[in-house]
């Protein structure tokens, strides 16, 4: 997770880690930890039971992908661009403005397990739901504390001209995913770290594959992932529904914005930034950006970097820990809310609440102990 000290400029940042960072990136090695646990494979259908990796580590990521995909003066922007049908209020420049804002690839071949996921209520208005990506657009800038994050203005799927098609157990059409990578690497602004497309319409990478729940390219800096399957209500699907009608590619189809969704939204969508700086699907830990093939395995995965995939985004950005984790759990706390925001439904977070209290209660306790250490060694 430490760089290797003959890296000069990784060495350089390493050495301004707080004593309470290194011992929570230490704690890694502790086989006993609360807060992180390594990766199981709990079913034949699991992403590496049919996708086998080789994983990689810290030093990997840095000696191949470090200077490609770091944060610079010139280059601090995450776009989001909103694909296919919206309701009114939900995407560009509007929904942020009236905020006050500035403004996976896991795939299956199947749908064995799909049906998995937490309960939740969903919002209880349509003002609530205008703001979805905007709570989607704070919480990317808690995780990737430092960056701008910026929406570009509706795309229609038209627009696009990628590939379609009807899949066979859903009947609902889905959008190939490759098509609309090779769309976004000419829209790419020349500020951006990376531009990701999000969209309500369910997507596949290949004929030969049933579904997937994002796909970005770790060489372009360009992504996509879809809402679609994070409905529990998409997997109820009427065996006498109609086939699907083409213009349904361009009506509004909003699923209730559920906690869960929002949570499983927000888990995909930084599963795919985290690619975009270059970083592959984690093997070590349970982390968010390990690979899955199914909701089922998607919604174990945690909601936070284990601690060799927070070191990669460490090194690229430039935070420190504490502020991080602290900028989250308020994002996780509803009275932390502006007023002029409606906060989101906030129960499937409730968890991840708790983890992070306990990981600022870790670090702060060290640093105290680390302190008095100090203070008695002067003495």
């Amino acid at each position: 997770m430490l760089p290797h000290p003959n890296k000069k400029k990784s060495s350089k940042k390493s050495e301004k880690l707080k004593a309470a960072e290194r011992r929570y990136f230490e704690e890694a090695n502790n086989e006993n930890s609360e807060f992180w646990k390594p990766l199981t494979i709990e079913d034949e259908s699991d992403w590496l039971n049919n996708h086998p990796e080789s994983g990689q580590t810290f030093d990997d990521w840095f000696t191949k992908e470090y200077l490609q995909h770091r944060v610079t003066r010139l280059r601090r922007t995450i776009y989001i661009l909103p694909l296919g049908p919206f309701p009114p209020g939900h995407v560009g420049q509007s929904a942020a403005a009236a905020a006050g804002t500035t403004t996976e690839a896991g795939g299956s071949s199947s749908n064995r397990g799909a049906a998995g996921g937490a309960k939740g209520g969903a919002c209880p208005s349509s003002r609530s739901d205008k703001v979805l990506l905007t709570w989607l657009q704070k919480f990317c800038q808690c995780f990737f504390l430092g960056v701008d994050v910026k929406f570009l203005d509706p795309v229609r799927v038209r627009m696009v001209r990628c590939r379609t098609r009807i899949n066979e157990d859903t009947k609902q059409w889905q959008l190939l995913s490759k098509d609309i990578l090779d769309y976004l690497v000419s829209k790419k602004p020349h500020d951006a770290i990376c531009l990701v497309a999000v969209t309500m319409l369910d997507l596949y990478p290949s004929d030969s594959w049933n579904f997937v729940f994002g796909q970005a390219s770790l060489v372009t800096g360009c992504g996509v992932f879809s809402f679609a399957r994070y409905d529990d209500n998409f997997y109820h699907i009427p065996r006498d529904r109609p086939k699907a009608k083409k213009s349904e590619l361009e009506e509004f189809s909003m699923p209730p914005v559920t906690s869960p969704l929002l949570l499983r939204a927000c888990k995909v969508m930084t599963h795919e930034l985290c690619h975009m700086f270059g970083m592959k699907h984690c093997i070590y830990f349970s982390c968010c950006i390990n690979g899955s093939n199914s909701l089922d395995e998607s919604d174990r995965r945690p909601v936070d970097l284990c601690p060799i995939c927070l070191r990669k985004l460490q090194e690229a950005i430039d935070f420190r820990l504490a502020v991080r984790f602290r900028a989250m759990l308020q994002y996780c706390t509803k009275e932390s809310w502006d007023a002029g925001i409606p906060p989101p439904p906030l129960e499937a977070f409730e968890p991840f609440k708790k983890w992070l209290e306990r990981v600022l209660v870790f670090m702060e306790k060290q640093t105290v102990a680390g302190s008095e250490e100090s203070s008695q060694a002067s003495n």
